[in-house]
């Protein structure tokens, strides 16, 4: 069936909570040796949910459910939108995804009311948000920072050329700035895209630098990468999976060793094993996000790889996940 509406009947199923309430011990993996920090927030573990799974936040304690040490949820906007046109998600060879789907969701308004409505939350709740300008960040980001536990700035939505306006450097600069004058002490986190020449990666450590030097707590990388897809309305779609995983590890490892750790790193794109996370957390990241790989590999994958972990962990003496951190360098 399509890809949308596959997402669909999971997503009517994960608002069952009694459910996955009644499923919670199967896909439970305690043990403190995976406990993880990323600048204040502390983690039950290092996997966390990716931006785009749940837009609207309607699946938030089920999700915790099934394992995850943190959720990132949205992308939100101040106003609600529908997205690019239908059809907006293909399925890619080696386990990967196509997406174009803009950014679809009911608005900060609407959204912050659901959040308000969850009776208990099982880890850190993060939303990420996004707009258009500088004041639509600002406006999302004042609706939605008092229910979240941290909020990420998404600035590299590939299928949303206004948002793309902010990989600017001075861009990102005069937005941190207008974030910066109305946060409270939460947890910020930016969203970078990847990059492929010389060029874009000297953009991207430009931008990495101004997050230095701003009050910005981690990075995540990266962002889905666009390609030409004919049958996008908008000609390309963004690209996530397995076919982006080599990417991800070079440029984890390459931001980490230019900040010299100094910035938690959230590793993105193609994880779908205790094997890949292990690599990520390697190569300098402080926890890792799912997305494609919880599409392909279903709700088990969480548990899944925070076993592996452990036992990656047995067979290495460590004693916690985080002395794992940059070991590759």
């Amino acid at each position: 069936m399509p890809p949308e509406t596959s997402h669909d009947i999971a997503k009517w199923f994960f608002e069952r909570t009694w459910m996955w309430k009644r499923m919670c011990r199967y896909f439970s993996v305690e043990d403190d040796r995976l406990h993880a920090k990323i600048g204040h927030l502390n983690l039950k573990n290092p996997v966390g949910l990716a931006a785009g799974f749940d837009k609207n936040c309607e699946m938030i304690t089920s999700l915790f459910c099934i394992g995850f040490g943190y959720l990132t949820l949205g992308t939100i906007t101040a106003q609600p939108t529908e997205g690019n046109l239908k059809p907006r998600i293909w399925r890619y060879h080696n386990s990967s995804l196509l997406n174009s789907m803009g950014l679809p969701n009911k608005g900060s308004e609407i959204i912050s009311r659901k959040i308000g409505e969850v009776e208990r939350r099982e880890g850190p709740l993060i939303l990420s948000v996004s707009g258009l300008s500088i004041e639509e960040f600002v406006t999302c980001y004042r609706e939605l920072e008092a229910i979240a536990d941290g909020i990420e700035l998404n600035i590299s939505t590939p299928n949303t050329i206004g948002v793309r306006a902010f990989q600017d450097p001075e861009r990102l600069k005069l937005l941190l700035d207008a974030i910066t004058a109305v946060r409270s002490q939460k947890p910020l986190w930016v969203k970078i895209p990847p990059y492929f020449d010389e060029k874009e990666r000297e953009n991207v450590l430009n931008l990495v630098d101004i997050c230095l030097g701003k009050p910005v707590d981690a990075i995540t990388a990266i962002n889905t990468r666009r390609i030409k897809e004919a049958r996008s309305s908008i000609g390309t779609a963004g690209l996530s999976g397995r076919e982006i995983f080599q990417d991800m590890l070079r440029i984890v490892g390459e931001i980490y060793n230019y900040t010299q750790g100094k910035i938690p790193i959230n590793a993105c794109g193609g994880i779908f094993s205790g094997a890949d996370a292990w690599q990520a957390i390697e190569s300098g990241a402080s926890s890792i996000q799912l997305y494609t790989g919880l599409i392909y590999e279903g709700p088990g994958i969480t548990a899944n790889i925070n076993r592996e972990l452990l036992q990656k962990m047995n067979n290495s003496q460590l004693d916690s996940i985080s002395e794992l951190t940059g070991t590759a360098r």
